[in-house]
């Protein structure tokens, strides 16, 4: 039988149901390591500050080495993938971070620690702005060689990922609040599996562990950890993004913040922020500069002399349209077009993908 190392003890420690940060560090402060703890005796255990007699129950039924090699054989067989700290693979981001994590659990790859890092962040009821500017950075944080970590959640983190994921090469992550074997919320599956080959699905919590909400709050420290600089768009006043940015000043990270109309709720946390000092970003410029990357003009430049031939009725229609939707019945009315009319050369916009159909026969600009 296949004996068991060091890194079969760190993942048995990791996935003891009921021993969280503080009971673990009672342990290893008492025993010395990991192997101490799974040889010890009942005792011994009792010994350590906190820990209780289901503790105890749960640690001595707990050792059966067979099922611990089994187990961890099968979740390498699906894909996940185990560090700890002091592990060569743990990323040197984490390292040195407060209240850094324990062990982490992986599906794809962890960040490059030699290639910048930004964490975007943001509402998870965004406007259409708010979600077209995300994925827009997204595309160009991936577009300038920037890895892009966030949470997968809706709003601004999957329209940030999405970006990443629209350019070749691009890498994203996603910090989970629930073990990486489930995707959360459901309907990002899409990107789940895509993320995967373009990244990683990271969390700190074993396979199996459902999105329970106390652990959200916690995977912000590791968001704000992995990366150099954290970029919010779209905050309100309570926003949980807010607490990223506060762990990201305390981990000495890059705040960026997108600005917004000072009557808007959304923006109220984002302008505040850049009231108490975070760069104010309008282009993808100030974040480089920040990071002290050279930024390549010549990327836009190419963008630009691709131009799409218009029509002189698609002109008019092109020009009456913003980011922000506008129904069908209202650009007629500005274009003077008639509803049918206008229904036609919005189709035909379309497809030329300078428009976008934004909801029920609502238009926008496409970015």
């Amino acid at each position: 039988m296949m004996e068991m190392e060091h890194i079969h003890y760190v993942y048995w420690l990791s996935c003891l149901r009921g021993i969280g940060k503080v009971k673990r560090n009672s342990l290893l402060g008492l025993m010395g390591s990991e192997e101490e703890i799974f040889n010890a005796s009942e005792e011994i255990l009792s010994r350590a500050e906190g820990i209780t007699a289901k503790d105890i129950f749960s640690i001595l039924h707990e050792r059966d080495k067979v099922k611990i090699l089994e187990d961890y054989s099968i979740m390498e067989s699906k894909g996940i993938k185990f560090t700890y700290k002091g592990h060569y693979t743990y990323p040197g981001r984490l390292s040195n971070i407060y209240n850094a994590p324990y062990s982490l659990f992986y599906k794809g790859e962890l960040p490059d620690n030699n290639k910048k890092c930004v964490a975007v962040v943001g509402a998870r009821n965004a406007s259409y702005q708010g979600s077209v500017t995300a994925s827009k950075i997204g595309r160009q944080l991936a577009e300038n060689g920037i890895q892009v970590v966030s949470g997968l959640a809706r709003g601004v983190d999957i329209c940030a990922q999405r970006g990443t994921l629209q350019i070749a090469g691009g890498r994203t992550f996603a910090v989970m609040g629930c073990g990486v074997d489930i995707c959360y919320p459901k309907q990002n599956i899409e990107e789940y599996m895509l993320i995967q080959r373009s990244g990683g699905i990271i969390s700190e919590y074993p396979p199996g562990m459902p999105p329970l909400a106390g652990n959200f709050p916690m995977r912000n420290r590791i968001i704000s950890g992995l990366s150099d600089g954290i970029l919010v768009i779209e905050a309100g006043e309570r926003s949980g993004s807010l607490i990223t940015a506060e762990i990201g000043t305390e981990q000495g990270k890059d705040i960026f913040a997108i600005p917004g109309d000072i009557g808007n709720k959304l923006y109220y946390g984002s302008n505040e922020l850049i009231k108490n000092g975070a760069a104010l970003v309008t282009d993808i410029r100030d974040i480089m500069d920040a990071l002290g990357m050279f930024y390549d003009c010549s990327t836009e430049d190419r963008k630009k002399k691709v131009d799409v031939v218009l029509e002189r009725t698609e002109k008019i229609v092109y020009a009456s349209l913003s980011l922000e939707p506008a129904h069908i019945s209202e650009i007629a009315l500005k274009t003077g077009l008639g509803i049918q009319h206008t229904m036609e050369i919005l189709t035909g916009l379309e497809l030329k993908r300078v428009v976008v159909m934004a909801g029920n026969n609502y238009f926008a600009l496409r970015i």
